[in-house]
């Protein structure tokens, strides 16, 4: 049993953007988001570009960024929850902002190696399993429960605007400037969110047990939790495959589209830009879809329309653009219902006590998968070239559709009022 009641911090009625809190944090992510987008695009051009990295190389640098995920995402949820979660993310931010601001700082010194990079991209990733944890667990402290998907979808929203303006910031950074350069944008971005982020109101503590408990049993709590309810395990599972082989076809795309359809840095960055209008319509449109059809059943179509990387992969060489852009485009457009759905979902069904160990658990199997699929793209890359590579991997994202369409998520019609424990399981009981 846990001792701490759940109070509502910054709540007020009418709706989550007269939420003084809510907008410092979607702010927050916001501005965190758009420096990112240009890091996805500005660090492996510095590989490419500056150090000539190989494709390989790349997709390594790739899988360096979401490795802590898999590394460190089952035990964050417990480190999180024993400390104050904005100090936590105020102070994630300060040295993400230090490390990104040291490979320009190296290059201009003409130091700047690719182990370096690496050493950038893990710290980065490691710093953002903490904050990312944080961030997931602190929304439901600001928000009504019902207010969750509105402000999952703000967030999202802002997540489109950064992903659709950012790769085209970068792109035309690394133009003008040079690909280490540009990162100086993503440092400053962090400062920013640091300072939006020390003006929260006051948040809960975490929730923590009458009587001190391991570490470990505390992770074994979240994991199971999580691989026990049958929507949450859906959406777990099925989110680390979409990630696996979304991973595996964008850590080979930047050395395909610069090598084999010969496009420069401020085209990638254009279409990366362009192609995100996708996901600004899916996070407006979703609420729409969701009366019509259902949450559960809108997941279901988010993931059908990842098929849309196909036409990436059926890129000609001589206009590729078109085929780029439409591909990323409906891509982007599955990948923002299957968001806000998805987390909103998560975060609804799971009781507060629970929620940095569950959110914990879901980035573990969601992202821990990203760097195993990096690391498989650059594999096929090597040994089979970057055009296969980038086939196979649209050919499998979508494929997750199938399971999903048998399991307990396409009876889901909204979210649920309040989010109730799993019973223990009785002797003979199986999980489903």
């Amino acid at each position: 049993m846990y001792a701490v009641a759940v109070r509502r911090t910054g709540y007020v009625r009418g709706g989550v953007w007269r939420n003084a809190g809510f907008r410092r944090l979607w702010g927050s992510v916001g501005v965190g988001l758009l420096g990112t987008q240009i890091t996805v695009l500005a660090m492996p051009l510095a590989a490419v570009a500056v150090l000539d990295a190989s494709a390989g190389q790349v997709a390594l640098l790739a899988a360096a960024g979401t490795a802590p995920f898999l590394l460190l995402g089952l035990p964050a949820g417990a480190w999180v929850d024993r400390w104050p979660r904005r100090t936590l993310m105020v102070g994630c931010d300060w040295l993400r902002a230090t490390l990104l601001l040291s490979v320009p700082l190296a290059w201009a010194l003409g130091a700047l190696t690719l182990a370096h990079l690496f050493v950038v991209e893990f710290a980065v990733g490691a710093l953002s399993v903490f904050f990312d944890v944080a961030a997931l667990s602190v929304l439901p402290a600001l928000v009504n429960r019902r207010d969750l998907a509105p402000a999952n979808g703000s967030l999202e929203a802002a997540r489109a605007v950064a992903q659709t303006s950012g790769p085209a910031l970068g792109g035309g950074l690394v133009e003008i400037a040079s690909a280490p350069l540009a990162l100086l944008a993503d440092g400053a971005s962090f400062l920013v969110s640091a300072v939006l982020l020390r003006g929260l109101p006051p948040l809960p503590a975490p929730a923590r047990p009458a009587e001190p408990e391991p570490l470990r049993r505390q992770i074994l709590e979240g994991l199971r939790f999580c691989l026990r309810h049958p929507v949450i395990r859906a959406v777990s599972v099925g989110g680390a495959w979409l990630n696996f082989w979304g991973n595996a076809l964008m850590a080979v795309f930047i050395p395909y589209a610069v090598r084999e359809l010969g496009q420069s840095p401020a085209l990638i960055g254009l279409v990366l830009a362009l192609s995100n209008l996708g996901y600004l319509l899916g996070s407006l449109v979703v609420a729409r879809l969701n009366a019509r059809i259902g949450v559960g059943p809108a997941i279901v179509v988010g993931v059908v329309l990842h098929g849309g990387l196909i036409a990436v992969a059926l890129a000609p060489a001589g206009t590729p653009l078109p085929w780029l852009v439409a591909g990323f485009a409906v891509q982007a457009l599955g990948v923002a219902v299957w968001n806000v759905d998805a987390v909103s979902l998560r975060q609804a069904s799971t009781p507060e006590p629970l929620l940095a160990r569950m959110n914990a658990t879901s980035r573990f199997l969601l992202w821990g998968a990203m760097p195993l699929g990096a690391a498989f793209g650059g594999l096929l890359a090597t040994l089979a070239g970057l055009h296969t590579a980038v086939l196979v991997a649209a050919i499998g994202v979508p494929v997750v559709a199938l399971p999903l369409l048998r399991s307990a998520l396409l009876r889901v019609r909204e979210l649920p009022a309040e989010a109730a424990a799993l019973p223990e399981p009785t002797p003979g009981a199986s999980s489903r």
